[in-house]
């Protein structure tokens, strides 16, 4: 009897993993690079499996949350299962086999995640069935990938009854009961000590800029005509007045005007010119600069580009969009639209098409993406590879110097977290769902953070003059701001001006352009809308465009010469 007892204990202390732990600040946005190899992780036996093949845990912890990465042999998406899992998270929250759900050899679960059934199993007294929200689960990215970082709690009470970790040490296993792949294996156990080193206090961001001159672009969803709503107005005032953007792209605003914004934008930010704030607008998607907007294209599905016109000094105009990507399990309908961008791009950068753009003109995209499904969407975007060919093209990268574009890591101002929508009252996680992607070949950024009031602190909402809950009242996603500078070096080079002379401006009938330096010269000839209208070319020094017969309105003449150096000139036809 002895012999036997000693071999079970034996047997108990081969199989029992119980690994150091070790406290560390990590950030909940999708970058892996503060998962250090230093903390606890377990790694899986090599097994043969069909499906998707767990391999790794890690484990840390701050003062407030715990934190899991998972790592797998290919991509998956955490709270869907178009790519077949059914992925568990279990832990034993108070360490004792003895109460919660015998989940496996060595596990008493109080706590079963469910991430395709998006909630969780509380295996307490009495049982109960929790939300994501309730057990304050974080988890990133929102697309498909081999690696996920999961933030939960330390201090959450999901069922209103029983705190969740009762215990410094606890038990996890993860599951698939797609391909019974498991991590331990039956007959191990991994357990982790909660850490108490503080870590790190997080440096919150200053929402300021912190040089006037540079650029800063608003991404911003308004949740259903937001500007509208007298119940919400007053929130979005104090936030747009506040965060004095120079470039905003609001989606889920079909139903609100041009002027109405525009009128909005005087009040709030008085520019004193005579203009004051220019804003156009594409199906739901408004966009407002206080720069004059020169052209606009309306070609693209749920995307809607622009091209301002920067102040001399920054030597380059900039082209935006603003974009609203379809919804939700739209997963072809989303890869179609990035497919659009990337052509349109590809398409700006070459002579011709719909639209020609000056060499190093930068351009950012920005918006609530959407991007909840296959990864391939976002890499579209970023590196141009197009899938849909037949219909777009060959992809390229798009990056001016033939690099791929950046997508900014916009974390929040006061936490470390990456998410940009957050509904407390629904099933889903919080995520990163609003994204600002650039040309860092021309841009580069400077400052970059989410906004969400609800986690400030009290005195830096004294510090901007914000309430506690300004973004939660208006609307679910927060807006997400970035701050450019301009390399001035690469812009000054591809805004030498062409020396042309174009007249009469405004014009009934025709336009002459009379060119003072020898050259073979490219002119298009753009509506309002971004369509061309006319093109020719020229090796002579002056020449004529027959406008006759064209509309009343305001058209663009676009002129590049034999060197590729461009100028665009806006033109009023009466």
């Amino acid at each position: 009897m002895n012999n036997l007892r000693k071999g079970i204990i034996l047997f108990i202390l081969i199989n029992f993993q119980l690994l150091f732990s070790q406290s560390k600040a990590i950030t909940i946005d999708g970058v892996f690079d503060d998962w250090t190899s230093d903390l606890t992780t377990f790694v899986d036996t090599s097994e043969s499996i069909n499906g998707i093949d767990f391999l790794e845990i890690q484990v840390t912890n701050d003062s407030e949350f715990l934190f899991i990465k998972i790592k797998a042999n290919s991509e998956f998406d955490l709270t869907d299962n178009q790519i077949l899992h059914e992925l568990g998270i279990f832990i034993d929250t108070d360490n004792n086999t003895s109460t919660g759900f015998d989940i496996q050899q060595g596990y008493g679960s109080e706590l079963g995640i469910l991430f395709t059934e998006l909630f969780a199993h509380y295996n307490v007294t009495p049982y109960s069935q929790v939300g994501f929200t309730n057990i304050k689960l974080r988890a990133a990215p929102t697309v498909t990938s081999d690696e996920f970082e999961i933030a939960i709690g330390r201090h959450v009470i999901p069922d209103g009854i029983n705190p969740l970790f009762s215990s410094s040490t606890i038990k996890i296993l993860l599951k698939n009961d797609s391909n019974f792949d498991k991590i331990p294996n039956v007959g191990s156990v991994f357990s982790y000590t909660f850490d108490e080193t503080p870590v790190t206090p997080y440096t919150p961001i200053d929402i300021n800029k912190s040089d006037g001159s540079h650029i800063r672009i608003l991404a911003y969803n308004t949740l259903l005509n937001g500007l509208l709503d007298l119940n919400r107005v007053d929130n979005f005032e104090n936030i747009i007045k506040i965060l004095n953007p120079d470039i905003v792209g609001f989606i889920e605003s079909a139903s609100t005007s041009e002027s109405y914004v525009k009128s909005l934008f005087d009040a709030w930010i008085p520019l004193g010119t005579t203009n004051g704030w220019y804003v156009e607008k594409h199906g739901g998607e408004v966009t407002v600069s206080r720069w004059e907007i020169l052209q606009r294209w309306d070609g693209l599905t749920r995307q809607f580009p622009v091209l301002i016109d920067l102040p001399n000094s920054y030597g380059t105009d900039l082209l935006f969009t603003n974009a609203h990507l379809s919804c939700c399990g739209a997963d072809v309908n989303r890869q179609d639209q990035a497919d659009q961008y990337a052509a349109f791009i590809l398409d700006a950068k070459s002579v011709g098409g719909d639209i020609t753009l000056s060499e190093n003109t930068p351009f950012v995209y920005g918006g609530d993406l959407n991007l909840v499904g296959f990864s391939q969407q976002l890499e579209t975007l970023k590196t141009g590879d197009i899938q849909d060919t037949v219909s777009y093209g060959q992809g390229a990268p798009l990056d001016w110097d033939s690099s791929d574009l950046t997508e900014e890591n916009c974390i929040q101002t006061d936490i470390r977290m990456g998410y940009t929508w957050r509904s407390d009252g629904q099933i889903f996680p919080p995520g990163k769902l609003d994204f600002i992607i650039f040309s860092d070949y021309i841009l580069n950024t400077e400052k970059s953070f989410v906004l969400q009031t609800e986690v400030m602190p009290t005195n830096r909402l004294s510090l901007y003059g914000l309430n506690q809950l300004d973004t939660s009242s208006a609307s679910d996603h927060f807006p997400v701001v970035t701050d450019f500078s301009v390399n001035e070096t690469l812009a000054t080079n591809q805004n030498i001006s062409l020396n042309v002379k174009i007249y009469p401006n405004p014009t009934h009938k025709n336009i002459t352009l009379l060119f003072n330096e020898p050259s073979e010269y490219n002119i298009s000839l753009y509506d309002s809308f971004g369509r061309i209208v006319l093109r020719t070319k020229t090796k002579l020094n002056t020449i004529t465009l027959d406008t006759e017969s064209l509309s009343s309105g305001i058209y663009y003449v676009s002129i590049k010469n034999a060197q590729n150096s461009s100028e665009t000139f806006k033109v009023l036809k009466h």
